[in-house]
């Protein structure tokens, strides 16, 4: 693990140019940094209902359909998936609780899982427009509030939909702003291992410069041992991955997606695109 002493080096470097802006420091060190600015509230939610809409739409009638970017399930297996996540989340924001809850996951029926995600979807919806979104809630990411699951759900449903139309080949547009701040989420969140916090992995041996070809969005991602740095600017990393940011979005979540360029070490660009849980 990095010392306290090199790890302070490291910000001070950065937090020295102006241009940088944080999402994450080591959890050894404690000090100033700036937040990403998350997307607007209303326009996450109006995303989470459009994405589940096209989502159950595509769905409809196949059941049995493997998914390929999703080894082992199919679209069964992917409404029961998402099914049980709805309807966990609502039950927290529900409960309106800071505490990590007990209760377990629902249980999917033995069919209809695509209409009984559905309905989760539905009571999810209506609990997050009834609930402030400044309302302190146990999560489990950094932000202990309901614009955590909000945040969260939006982009947890952009990438099944993506999964579900990878079937026929046939993509809704998605809003590369939208996308964009996917990337910023993931890396806050799930590359830091805050979604499933007793999974031990190794971040790969170098560092990792993503850039967004259909607007602004540009991150360093440096490992050091069990801990990232990670700075938006436009620098030079081991390996370079560029493309639109719904495309970065889709690699760093493993789906290995089309129109990516990627300089420098193959390999290593396979490795962080392999991190998500």
């Amino acid at each position: 693990m990095i010392g306290n002493k090199k790890m302070k080096s490291v910000l001070w470097q950065a937090l020295k140019q102006p241009q940088r802006m944080w999402t994450k420091c080591s959890r050894e060190y404690v000090g100033p940094w700036r937040k990403v600015s998350k997307m607007n509230h209303e326009k996450l939610i109006k995303s989470f209902e459009q994405f589940a809409d096209r989502m159950f739409t595509v769905a409809e009638g196949k059941d049995s359909e493997v998914i390929k970017v999703c080894p082992g399930w199919n679209v069964n297996d992917l409404m029961a998936h998402v099914g049980r996540i709805y309807g966990a989340v609502t039950s927290v924001i529900e409960s309106k609780s800071i505490e990590r809850p007990t209760t377990p996951f629902p249980t999917p029926p033995e069919s209809s899982q695509r209409e009984w995600a559905m309905g989760n979807f539905s009571s999810l919806l209506e609990a997050i427009k009834q609930t402030d979104p400044d309302t302190p809630l146990w999560t489990w990411g950094k932000d202990q509030n309901m614009r955590f699951f909000i945040r969260r759900m939006a982009h947890e449903t952009l990438l099944h939909m993506r999964d579900v139309e990878s079937i026929d080949g046939e993509f809704f547009e998605v809003d590369g702003d939208v996308a964009c701040d996917g990337i910023d989420e993931y890396i806050d969140g799930a590359l830091q291992h805050s979604m499933n916090p007793n999974k031990e992995f190794t971040y790969p041996d170098g560092s990792i410069h993503l850039h967004r070809t259909d607007g602004k969005g540009e991150w360093l991602i440096k490992p050091f041992g069990n801990e990232i740095v990670v700075t938006r600017e436009h620098a030079k990393g081991d390996v370079a991955v560029r493309g639109s940011a719904l495309a970065l979005l889709l690699y760093l979540w493993g789906r290995n997606p089309q129109g990516l360029e990627i300089f420098g070490e193959p390999d290593l660009a396979q490795a962080w695109g392999s991190l998500a849980p």
